[in-house]
């Protein structure tokens, strides 16, 4: 058999499955909430894969949230940096890595990340941060979220928008250093994000109260038909209040999963994936006063992952097709040169079956990324409290206590994954 022959029979039979998307083991042990056994399987994976597997980057993800899950939040971070710096590596894919994939599937090139994954890499780190009460490096965070995006809208003339959790999630951090001209800036540019955000306009306004901007006080009052009662609720965190506040970070449900396009089987598309669960019952109790459990509110959906997924992957479609009728050219060419070379029609019918054949839709993504981020800001007296976190229509997940002072904000994360 003719060299060049078998070269195009080797390369194209390459690479095929996903060492990291095809571990099942790792994804049941992240939902039964066993997140250090599912660390130490994803740091094996890495380990086996190092900076150069094609998989490496899936691993360093997976293994960023697992830690980040297990509130192992230095570790988190030390994974995440890795990942966002493999990501920027490899975002700078070789000609000829580039080029063999218009005759071969996408899946034998390293994984470089979808963009919202690679802006999620800072969210994550900037919600470490925040865990850690490292407020100054949590807004270093967000600004590369929003610099990301930016970068991604200008040079590659994509729709994106920017994430309205990061935007929030910088607001309160700004407001619990009294920052409230750049708090206000972000609760503004949330409410042009995610407009029906429940509670958004008791920050809006609460700020404005801070500024001494009468004219934008009555914009909100406008907006949201605020009452004196919800005045007095949007007091509670002002400036003079002996109030403290404990803020709920839900990680709800499991990010949707690709599959083959039925109209175009060697495209990739985004489906959902089994999620009952939209929002989560909290309780709280304090141990302080030695109280019981007392409904303290429901978890509300700030940034839908799900959603976002699904529109970058749409962004991307015409370049991907382009790709593939590209692609279709190199296959008959290169057929057509292996019939030239071997002078056997039969060979080089069989070398077009082989290219056709393995030209499979890359379907690696995130896999352990949730639905969609949530939050629950709950005012409290100063002291420490015992926090119950219920998906509805499922069990209650592991009870966390922390503790909170006068006139302080501090963090606690829970995810749930079906």
């Amino acid at each position: 058999m003719n060299r060049l022959f078998t070269v195009v029979l080797v390369f194209s039979l390459s690479g095929c499955v996903s060492a990291r998307m095809s571990d099942r083991v790792t994804d049941d042990l992240f939902r039964s909430e066993q997140y250090d056994q599912a660390a130490v399987r994803l740091d094996a994976g890495w380990s086996a894969q190092g900076i150069n597997g094609k998989d490496s980057l899936l691993y360093l993800l997976d293994l960023g949230l697992a830690y980040h899950s297990a509130g192992r939040f230095e570790e988190s971070n030390r994974a995440f940096l890795k990942a966002d710096k493999i990501a920027e590596i490899k975002d700078y894919t070789s000609i000829s890595a580039e080029a063999a994939t218009l005759v071969a599937s996408e899946n034998t090139k390293d994984y470089q990340g979808e963009d919202y994954e690679k802006v999620l890499i800072n969210t994550y780190l900037a919600m470490n941060y925040a865990l850690m009460g490292n407020k100054e490096d949590a807004l270093v965070e967000l600004r590369r979220v929003n610099h990301k995006v930016e970068m991604m809208i200008a040079q590659g003339k994509k729709k994106y928008q920017q994430s309205p959790f990061a935007r929030y999630l910088s607001g309160i951090l700004f407001e619990s250093d009294k920052n409230f001209n750049d708090a206000y800036v972000d609760y503004q540019k949330t409410f042009e994000l995610s407009p029906d955000l429940p509670g958004l306009g008791l920050d809006l306004w609460r700020c404005a109260k801070e500024l001494s901007m009468p004219d934008e006080m009555d914009r909100w009052d406008e907006q949201f038909h605020l009452t004196r009662e919800d005045h007095q609720r949007a007091l509670l965190l002002s400036s003079k209040s002996k109030k403290a506040e404990i803020i709920i970070l839900y990680e709800n449900g499991i990010s949707p999963i690709k599959k083959p396009n039925p109209q175009f089987q060697s495209l990739p598309r985004f489906y959902p994936r089994w999620n009952p669960v939209w929002s989560a019952d909290v309780e709280i109790r304090s141990l302080t006063s030695s109280g019981d459990f007392q409904k303290a509110g429901q978890t509300l959906m700030v940034e839908n992952i799900e959603a976002i997924a699904s529109r970058n992957l749409d962004e991307k479609y015409s370049a991907m097709v382009a790709k593939k009728v590209a692609g279709i050219v190199a296959k008959e060419s290169l057929s057509y040169v292996v019939e030239r070379q071997t002078n056997s029609p039969l060979l080089g019918l069989v070398a077009r079956l082989i290219m056709y054949g393995s030209d499979q839709a890359d379907l690696r993504s995130w896999n352990l990324l949730p639905r969609d981020l949530q939050v629950l800001r709950l005012v409290v007296d100063p002291g420490t409290y015992q926090i119950k976190l219920t998906p509805n229509g499922s069990h209650s997940l592991s009870e966390k206590i922390i503790q909170v002072n006068l006139g302080k904000k501090v963090f606690l994360n829970y995810r749930y994954m079906p």
